[in-house]
């Protein structure tokens, strides 16, 4: 009994473990779709940090990175399970990118090989594209748009710029006061670009010191906003209120205005 219990085989460890990189999931599909933006000539910045962010999530990220390599040769099974998951990882990146780039990249053996393709080819900053960014963001102002939207945009923006020219690492003291001179740019930037009626609210936030976040700015600009919301409307009910009132206020007068008050008396002449 004890030699057939030796014998039994043991069920693989990447078959019912989730945090294994080689277990598949039954929802993990070839045809899924795991970021909305597909990779163009110009995103690549952006679309690889999504991409890195959802194999991460799928516990994949290791066939992209190179960590998780083929298994020897001696371990069949391993070896089809990974050769499953290279192939999911590689349809997942294909089904992201643009037709035309799936199709110079699509004939690389391993998931591996094509990120790091791709990374060569698109990942180098383009000059061209960071000056239109850069413009953008001097250019971007309030003006018809709420808040919420300017805000939006801009940080899309600074998010974009970010990705193409990061901050240079550094440590200590130096990391800490290049990302105040960020926000505090940041900051400056989104004031200036906001309409003339926030100029009251824009001088205030201006004389603070330190000066805050620029998250912060937002907040208090929103609260600005809809306290103006809440001012016109109030103001709005008020001609209409006093339209009432002096309706209410306004003298009597009989219909017979006109008819003496002693009408049977005549005066001879």
């Amino acid at each position: 009994m004890s030699e057939l219990a030796n014998t039994t085989p043991t069920t693989p460890k990447w078959y019912d473990d989730p945090s294994h990189p080689l277990y598949l999931h039954h929802s993990d599909q070839p045809g899924m779709i795991l970021v909305a933006q597909s990779l163009n000539q110009e995103n690549y910045h952006i679309w690889s940090h999504a991409m890195l962010m959802a194999l991460t999530i799928k516990n994949k990220d290791g066939f992209i990175d190179g960590t998780v390599t083929r298994p020897p040769a001696n371990s069949e099974a391993e070896t089809k399970q990974w050769t499953r998951c290279n192939i999911l990882v590689k349809g997942w990146i294909l089904n992201t990118i643009s037709p035309k780039i799936a199709e110079s990249v699509m004939y690389n053996d391993t998931a591996y090989e094509l990120w790091e393709e791709l990374k060569e080819r698109f990942s180098h900053t383009n000059s061209v594209h960071l000056f239109q960014i850069e413009q953008e963001i001097h250019d971007c102002t309030q003006e018809g748009t709420s808040i919420g939207e300017y805000y939006t945009k801009l940080k899309s923006l600074w998010d974009t710029r970010d990705a193409l020219c990061p901050l240079p690492d550094c440590g200590g003291s130096a990391a800490k006061k290049l990302q105040e001179y960020q926000q505090k740019q940041r900051t400056i930037q989104f004031l200036m670009g906001l309409n003339a009626i926030y100029t009251a609210a824009r001088g205030q936030i201006l004389l603070m010191e330190p000066l805050p976040a620029v998250n912060k700015v937002y907040s208090l600009i929103v609260q600005d906003e809809k306290q103006r919301a809440v001012s016109s409307q109030t103001t709005g009910k008020m001609p209409e209120a006093a339209a009432f009132a002096a309706r209410d206020n306004r003298p009597q007068y009989s219909h017979k205005t006109n008819v003496p008050r002693n009408a049977h008396l005549k005066c001879d002449r």
